[in-house]
């Protein structure tokens, strides 16, 4: 068997909306968790799940920095887009990853002297039926195609 196209965490498209913020962003982390309030009974396999976006940036004063929409848009949510490879345009081989987030929380902001300021926040992914058929996992969306 052929080793496996490997993923390397550089000129990734991380986009909120249709605005692109990966000269913003330095980590990406797309992790299931438990949803709340679900009970799992013996047939389940797994209890319903949710998933939250971690992002860790840079953090800047600019109107139109990755920081400073995560403030501007604190209870609102937008479709958010992954590509992992790079691709603008996503493929079988080469998939993204799409969902809806709530900005429902707010980044920090600390300061040490002399640092360059950067900041890391979880978001909470809206939930949606578990649909393998159609890609979807909880609300997270792997998209094959154009």
């Amino acid at each position: 068997m052929a080793a496996s196209t490997r993923i390397k965490a550089q000129n990734i498209i991380f986009k909120v909306g249709d605005v692109a913020y990966q000269c913003d962003a330095t980590m990406v982390e797309l992790t299931p968790q438990d949803a709340p309030g679900d009970v799992q009974t013996f047939c389940e396999q797994t209890v319903g799940q949710e998933w939250q976006l971690t992002l860790e940036g840079i953090t800047s004063g600019d109107a139109a920095s990755l920081y400073r929409v995560l403030w501007a848009n604190f209870g609102a949510t937008a479709t958010f887009i992954i590509a992992p490879y790079g691709n603008a345009v996503a493929s079988t081989d080469q998939p993204h990853y799409s969902g809806v987030v709530k900005f429902d929380a707010l980044p920090p902001l600390s300061l040490s002297t002399n640092d360059t300021v950067t900041f890391s926040v979880a978001l909470t992914v809206v939930n949606t039926p578990h649909d393998v058929a159609n890609n979807v996992w909880y609300g997270v969306s792997i998209i094959t195609t154009a």
